[in-house]
């Protein structure tokens, strides 16, 4: 957190009344009326500023506890009908010049993503309940940054769906790697975690990764580590990079850094080690530390928690009050349920009033309260608080 200085704390008093103390016209020396008025303008700020910095600087420690109450998901799987299942569901492998490429997600990824377009197939799919087959023709693009060899974006004006390439090799250098799947463009390495062994000793938020990535492309000639089918955490010391990225298909995956000189990642299903050096490794490593802010939860994803208390058509009220340390600081949220992955909960009546859910979005919260962007939902049971609570 940025401590407010006191400039900026006054910056929230009316700006008049801040112009008419600071920049009156001197007054005569002895006008007893207007002495008392400055003295009192002058107190009036202190009085604000000593009511608003403490409130200001105490914006951490008053979002950390708000919440004493976190929703814990429930497993619930469900095979869904064909009318409420999204495309990448309905459609999960598709062919394109014979060769099968697989879903990868099942989040739409940006169409600013979406590279040149290379043409169309016909998708094919099953309906398990009626055993009736359905085709579809989606386009087919390059994603930006990419090998169309190894991932396309496929779908229609409904979205498009990351699909990879099933038969398809570790690049054997770590420079292939950072080109063929444009890793500095496409995965931001905002958020990691300082490790031993399997243990996690410190969250930190990054302000910048460019230097990250410029020293990995010196080490472009790094060979892939054939010795083993996964990265050793025991006995060693590294730093975990939260991976995620809609281009890619991925989500919350990891790039590892290990003080002992390598590079190694799970973001393509199975996890590849590169060996990189000492020396670059350490260079990340000390960037890491003096570049980093400690943060907390840094993994989450926006996200409303509570009560449903109301379902309507097109939106819902999440309550989250039962969350709250006090009551008063519970809030009413109206979130739009337009997505399919959302409405077919409640359409299905799998989610009703009442019961304890979980909301994730990439939305906006407007200053009514109002969500937009829910893709996700799940039901739970309220847990003590050990997480920060996004939203």
């Amino acid at each position: 957190m940025n401590i407010p200085k006191i400039a900026d704390a006054i910056g929230y008093i009316d700006n008049e009344l801040i112009t008419a103390t600071l920049e009156a016209p001197p007054k005569k020396r002895h006008n007893p009326v207007m002495k008392w008025m400055t003295a009192a303008a002058c107190l009036t700020l202190f009085v604000i500023a000593g009511i608003l910095i403490p409130h200001l600087l105490k914006n951490d420690a008053t979002a950390e506890s708000k919440y004493k109450y976190h929703v814990s998901k429930t497993e619930r799987a469900i095979e869904w009908s064909w009318k409420y299942k999204t495309a990448a569901e309905k459609y999960p492998a598709i062919k394109l010049n014979g060769k099968q490429f697989t879903v990868k997600s099942q989040n739409p990824i940006h169409t600013d993503t979406l590279g040149d377009e290379i043409g169309s197939c016909i998708a094919e799919g099953l309906d398990l309940d009626t055993e009736k087959k359905y085709t579809e023709t989606f386009e087919v693009w390059k994603i930006h940054g990419i090998s169309e060899e190894l991932m396309i974006a496929a779908g229609n004006e409904d979205g498009f769906y990351v699909y990879a390439a099933d038969e398809s090799t570790a690049p054997d250098t770590l420079g292939k790697l950072l080109e063929l799947y444009g890793l500095s463009q496409n995965i931001e390495l905002n958020y990691v975690t300082k490790c031993e062994n399997y243990e996690e000793k410190e969250e930190l938020l990054l302000d910048n990764d460019d230097e990250i990535w410029q020293i990995l492309a010196g080490r472009s000639d790094a060979k892939l580590d054939n010795t083993s089918d996964f990265f050793e955490r025991e006995n060693r010391i590294y730093l975990a990079f939260t991976a995620t990225s809609k281009t890619l298909g991925v989500y919350n995956r990891v790039i590892y850094i290990s003080e002992d000189g390598y590079f190694a990642t799970n973001i393509l299903d199975y996890e590849y080690s590169y060996f990189i050096g000492k020396e670059a490794a350490g260079q990340i490593i000390r960037y890491v530390q003096k570049h980093s802010t400690e943060t907390k939860s840094s993994s989450s994803v926006p996200t409303i928690s509570g009560t449903v208390t109301e379902i309507g058509d097109g939106y819902m009220i999440v309550d989250n009050t039962a969350l709250c340390r006090s009551p008063k600081a519970g809030k009413e949220y109206k979130v739009y349920t337009d997505d399919i992955r959302v409405k077919r909960w409640i359409e299905s009546g799998e989610i009703k009033t009442g019961d304890l859910v979980a909301v994730e979005y990439e939305g906006e919260i407007s200053g009514s309260c109002e969500v937009t962007g829910a893709y996700s939902i799940f039901t739970g049971t309220l847990e003590e608080n050990d997480i920060l609570t996004k939203e």
